[in-house]
Protein backbone atom coordinates (compact mmCIF):
# COMPACT_ATOMS: atom_id res chain seq x y z
CA UNK A 1 0.00 0.00 0.00
CA UNK A 2 1.89 3.33 -1.27
CA UNK A 3 2.12 5.75 1.92
CA UNK A 4 1.70 3.22 4.49
CA UNK A 5 3.32 4.25 7.69
CA UNK A 6 3.41 3.14 11.18
CA UNK A 7 0.58 5.34 13.33
CA UNK A 8 0.31 4.33 16.91
CA UNK A 9 0.28 1.27 19.50
CA UNK A 10 -2.49 1.07 22.12
CA UNK A 11 -1.77 -0.18 25.65
CA UNK A 12 -4.77 -1.36 27.97
CA UNK A 13 -3.83 0.14 31.23
CA UNK A 14 -5.10 -0.64 34.71
CA UNK A 15 -3.43 2.72 36.13
CA UNK A 16 -3.57 5.38 33.73
CA UNK A 17 -1.83 8.00 35.88
CA UNK A 18 1.01 6.02 36.61
CA UNK A 19 1.33 4.88 32.79
CA UNK A 20 0.71 8.89 31.73
CA UNK A 21 3.64 9.74 34.22
CA UNK A 22 6.02 6.96 33.44
CA UNK A 23 5.90 7.96 29.40
CA UNK A 24 6.31 11.82 30.07
CA UNK A 25 9.11 10.76 32.33
CA UNK A 26 11.14 8.63 30.55
CA UNK A 27 10.25 9.65 26.77
CA UNK A 28 8.96 13.08 27.10
CA UNK A 29 5.45 12.26 25.66
CA UNK A 30 2.24 14.57 26.54
CA UNK A 31 -0.84 14.15 26.68
CA UNK A 32 -2.99 15.69 23.77
CA UNK A 33 -6.20 16.36 22.14
CA UNK A 34 -8.61 12.87 21.92
CA UNK A 35 -12.20 12.11 19.95
CA UNK A 36 -14.80 10.94 22.56
CA UNK A 37 -14.70 7.17 22.20
CA UNK A 38 -16.67 4.55 23.93
CA UNK A 39 -13.47 4.13 26.30
CA UNK A 40 -12.00 6.16 28.74
CA UNK A 41 -7.96 6.33 27.83
CA UNK A 42 -5.13 9.13 27.17
CA UNK A 43 -3.45 10.06 24.03
CA UNK A 44 0.20 10.94 24.13
CA UNK A 45 2.03 12.62 21.74
CA UNK A 46 5.63 13.34 21.17
CA UNK A 47 7.23 16.04 22.50
CA UNK A 48 7.46 18.15 18.84
CA UNK A 49 4.75 15.60 17.59
CA UNK A 50 1.21 16.80 15.81
CA UNK A 51 -0.19 13.60 15.90
CA UNK A 52 -1.08 10.87 18.93
CA UNK A 53 1.32 7.77 18.66
CA UNK A 54 0.38 6.00 21.97
CA UNK A 55 -2.75 5.96 22.93
CA UNK A 56 -3.58 4.33 26.56
CA UNK A 57 -6.82 2.71 27.39
CA UNK A 58 -8.02 2.25 30.79
CA UNK A 59 -9.21 -1.39 31.60
CA UNK A 60 -8.53 -3.54 34.42
CA UNK A 61 -6.04 -6.23 33.89
CA UNK A 62 -7.18 -9.82 33.72
CA UNK A 63 -5.51 -12.87 34.86
CA UNK A 64 -3.62 -14.48 31.56
CA UNK A 65 -4.43 -11.62 29.16
CA UNK A 66 -1.65 -9.22 28.14
CA UNK A 67 -2.34 -5.29 28.14
CA UNK A 68 -1.24 -4.93 24.24
CA UNK A 69 -4.19 -4.11 23.08
CA UNK A 70 -3.30 -3.50 18.92
CA UNK A 71 -1.20 -2.09 16.24
CA UNK A 72 -2.13 0.54 13.55
CA UNK A 73 -0.87 2.15 10.31
CA UNK A 74 -1.81 5.02 8.49
CA UNK A 75 -3.41 4.24 4.80
CA UNK A 76 -4.59 5.37 1.55
CA UNK A 77 -7.88 4.16 -1.03
CA UNK A 78 -10.20 3.06 2.22
CA UNK A 79 -12.61 1.77 -0.50
CA UNK A 80 -9.86 -0.64 -2.26
CA UNK A 81 -8.88 -1.75 1.70
CA UNK A 82 -12.22 -2.70 2.62
CA UNK A 83 -12.96 -4.40 -0.40
CA UNK A 84 -9.75 -6.87 -0.19
CA UNK A 85 -11.18 -7.14 4.06
CA UNK A 86 -14.49 -7.98 2.52
CA UNK A 87 -13.16 -10.89 -0.06
CA UNK A 88 -10.62 -12.58 2.56
CA UNK A 89 -14.00 -13.41 4.35
CA UNK A 90 -12.88 -12.48 7.95
CA UNK A 91 -14.05 -10.43 10.97
CA UNK A 92 -13.52 -6.06 9.93
CA UNK A 93 -15.55 -3.26 11.85
CA UNK A 94 -14.59 -0.17 9.37
CA UNK A 95 -16.56 3.44 11.51
CA UNK A 96 -15.75 6.52 11.22
CA UNK A 97 -13.56 8.86 14.08
CA UNK A 98 -15.49 11.08 15.91
CA UNK A 99 -14.39 14.67 15.16
CA UNK A 100 -12.06 14.04 12.95
CA UNK A 101 -12.18 13.62 8.97
CA UNK A 102 -10.61 9.20 9.79
CA UNK A 103 -12.47 6.29 9.38
CA UNK A 104 -10.69 3.35 11.31
CA UNK A 105 -10.55 -0.04 9.82
CA UNK A 106 -10.10 -3.03 12.39
CA UNK A 107 -9.25 -6.87 11.36
CA UNK A 108 -6.95 -9.59 12.47
CA UNK A 109 -3.72 -10.69 11.32
CA UNK A 110 -2.96 -14.30 11.55
CA UNK A 111 -1.57 -14.92 14.36
CA UNK A 112 -4.87 -13.12 16.50
CA UNK A 113 -3.44 -9.73 16.73
CA UNK A 114 -5.72 -6.71 16.11
CA UNK A 115 -5.03 -4.35 13.51
CA UNK A 116 -6.05 -0.94 12.74
CA UNK A 117 -5.85 1.16 9.64
CA UNK A 118 -6.77 4.36 9.57
CA UNK A 119 -7.58 6.47 6.39
CA UNK A 120 -8.30 10.04 6.23
CA UNK A 121 -11.54 9.29 3.63
CA UNK A 122 -15.23 9.13 5.10
CA UNK A 123 -16.68 6.17 5.58
CA UNK A 124 -19.94 7.45 4.14
CA UNK A 125 -21.78 5.56 6.78
CA UNK A 126 -22.14 4.97 10.58
CA UNK A 127 -20.49 1.76 10.40
CA UNK A 128 -19.56 -1.44 8.95
CA UNK A 129 -18.90 -4.65 10.14
CA UNK A 130 -18.87 -8.77 9.09
CA UNK A 131 -19.12 -11.39 11.41
CA UNK A 132 -16.43 -13.13 9.50
CA UNK A 133 -14.76 -16.05 10.65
Amino acid sequence: MKGLRLDHATINTADIEASVAFYSDFLRMKPGWRPTLRVDGVWLYAEDGDYPILHLIERPKSDGVGMFDHIAFRGSDLRSYLSKVKAAGCWFEAKPVNGTPYTQVHHFDPNGVKIEVLFEEPLGSECESSAGD
